[in-house]
């Protein structure tokens, strides 16, 4: 479901989600452990009431909350056979000791990470270069077996040549983090040799769960097809 988020536009039926949560925790009680899945979702917005400076106001009108719903997310075609829950419902928020008491009102706004950074879907992205593992020479048998211990990552196999003959391959190249310990030690720097392929890179990214990272990407080449066209459009 897709709202559009006008920057400072009301909280509204569109752009946020309300969960409340009271959870006590008696006097003589053992101690307990309050989970999201705890959290109560209100379909039709805050319940907490504004406090006002003016007390003569019409006791009659509706009081004013932390929210401005035209209409009841339930009512909404995607939450009506699908209520709005947690999705991990085993996340900690609180430990509550005899005679504590916990009752929030939780308010999840849309937006996006141009405007804050805790709205951005993406939480871990790098790059580095594409290693290259270069054998130098045949390395078999003996040498081989080493050649396959010293990595720690398993970058390279055994290949069987019959008659009791081994010979070490690269089987898992990108593997590789050049930590360079296969080249450690007496002559192994002539046997094998390191690299990164400068015109290479291996992108790694971790979504927040808002979105996938295969829609990540795409959705930041669009935006960086768009910067550039505008610095061309600019310097023509």
């Amino acid at each position: 479901m897709k709202f559009l988020l006008i920057e400072n536009d009301q909280p509204n039926e569109k752009n946020t989600i309300v969960f409340k949560l009271h959870v006590q925790c008696k006097r003589g009680s053992p101690r307990i452990t309050v989970k999201s899945d705890a959290l109560k979702w209100l379909p039709n917005g805050s319940e907490l009431v504004k406090e006002t400076r003016n007390a003569a106001s019409d006791s009659s009108s509706k009081p004013e909350t932390y929210t401005y719903f035209g209409c009841s997310q339930e009512t909404i075609p995607e939450f009506v056979k699908n209520p709005i829950i947690p999705k991990y419902p085993d996340i900690i928020i609180a430990k509550l000791g005899p005679g504590q008491e916990i009752e929030p009102e939780a308010h999840a706004a849309k937006g996006i990470g141009k405007t804050h950074a805790k709205w951005s879907p993406v939480a871990t992205a790098w790059y580095r270069m594409l290693p290259e593992v270069v054998l130098l020479e045949d390395i078999e048998d003996d040498l081989a077996e080493e050649l396959k211990s010293k990595c720690p990552v398993n970058v390279f196999d055994i290949e069987d040549l019959g008659k009791g003959r081994r010979r070490a391959t690269v089987a898992r190249p990108r593997a590789c983090t050049l930590c360079r310990e296969c080249i450690r030690g007496d002559d192994w720097e002539k046997r094998v040799a390191l690299h990164r392929v400068k015109d290479h890179f291996i992108f790694t990214i971790e979504s927040t769960g808002a979105l996938p990272p295969e829609v990540l990407f795409t959705e930041a080449v669009k935006i960086l097809e768009d910067e550039c066209e505008r610095v061309i459009t600019e310097l023509s």
